[in-house]
């Protein structure tokens, strides 16, 4: 009777972050005017053994629809062991708005990078995106719109992962991924951002001068730490962009190996986490998966009772998955996946039980560079 009284009580906080999500996602968005003014604006990126993905990322920024006197391009090259820095260099000596930065032979890792490069940075508004993601030709106009308008510090849009075949797999890692990225703005737009990605935000440059902290002790996290120091703040400050010319695109792991080594290395950092909504959200997503771990385990041990909880956590976890999932699909792209959300449920909650444990005990390594536990 008590384990089906605690699996009702997770099943109920489930259902209301959830229901928050949704509820974000369907709240109007405030019309953004045109915006006639215009900003210095400094796009930074911190690149590391990209020569594969960068130029990609430079024709993106070459072709965006701001006017070209008013934007720089910062990218720091961060010890590439590839011709990374012999592709930007290149871009570098037929456009000037590009400034090739090589990060410090003391700097280690991409936070340090970014800090390095901020230092040289002239803009009012400082965009951040990653080297291997494509980004539409409004992109910096849509931050600026929005920045002119709602005066926020920190802004932070959305992140579309593409498929790059239709295996399968690659769709789990596209329903895995969006799981994350669905609830992030829903919670946003009601006032309790928790979590963004770095490959897509900005600050304003008084933030910068005046704020700008983020936890140097976890290798991952140079985003969402700082969402947390802008939330300290004034939470009145941040604001999300759900217009999909803000949205960025980037490529899924394509192997099971790249796939655990990324949400180990994005696990690594939970443990700093100071921040009121990222533990509540953390803490119901993961009690419900460890709740159906063992639920599940003691199934396949013939206990009657944990399957009635087992399969109450499960019916009720597909529901709320099934209803954002759909909410979100046009966004995100994900129609053709939906018909894979229930054989997802089927390892999704074993896999989101065992990556925190493994986060703590193993190191990983991201573009041959250990993750600090």
């Amino acid at each position: 009777m008590l384990l089906f009284i605690i699996s009702i009580l997770i099943s109920y906080c489930y259902l209301l972050l959830i229901a928050f999500a949704i509820r974000g996602w369907i709240k109007k968005n405030k019309a953004i005017q045109t915006e006639h003014s215009y900003p210095f604006c400094s796009v930074i990126v911190a690149a590391r053994n990209e020569e594969t993905n960068i130029s990609h990322l430079c024709t993106c920024l070459q072709q965006q629809t701001y006017p070209n006197e008013q934007i720089e391009f910062i990218i720091i090259n961060d010890h590439s062991q590839d011709n990374t820095l012999q592709v930007l260099q290149e871009f570098a000596a037929k456009d000037t708005r590009f400034i090739i930065l090589d990060a410090p032979q003391e700097s280690t890792g991409k936070k340090q990078a970014l800090q390095f490069a901020l230092s040289h940075a002239k803009g009012d508004l400082l965009l951040f995106t990653d080297a291997d993601c494509i980004i539409p030709q409004n992109w910096i106009e849509t931050y600026v719109a929005q920045y002119s308008q709602s005066k926020s510090s920190f802004l932070f849009g959305n992140v579309i992962p593409t498929l790059s075949s239709n295996s399968i797999l690659e769709r789990f890692f596209q329903l895995d991924f969006v799981g994350i990225l669905a609830v992030q703005p829903g919670l946003a737009k009601l006032g309790h951002a928790f979590s963004c990605n770095g490959a897509n935000m900005a600050i304003s440059k008084q933030f910068y001068k005046n704020s700008y902290n983020t936890n140097t002790t976890y290798a991952s996290g140079d985003d969402v730490f700082l969402l947390h120091t802008a939330k300290t703040k004034n939470r009145q400050t941040i604001d999300f962009i759900q217009e999909k010319e803000g949205a960025i695109k980037t490529s899924l792991p394509t192997t099971l190996r790249d796939f655990f080594k990324q949400r180990i290395r994005w696990a690594s950092k939970s443990g700093g986490y100071k921040d009121f909504d990222a533990i509540a959200v953390a803490i119901i997503v993961y009690c419900i998966c460890l709740a159906m771990t063992a639920f599940f385990i003691g199934m396949c041990c013939g206990s009657i009772h944990a399957i009635m909880c087992f399969c109450l956590l499960f019916i009720t976890k597909t529901i709320a998955d099934i209803a954002i999932f759909c909410i979100t699909a046009k966004y995100y792209e994900t129609k053709q996946s939906l018909w894979l959300i229930i054989p997802f449920q089927c390892f999704y909650f074993f896999y989101i039980t065992i990556i925190p444990i493994f986060a703590m005990v193993i190191s990983t390594q991201w573009k041959n560079r250990t993750i600090n536990k």
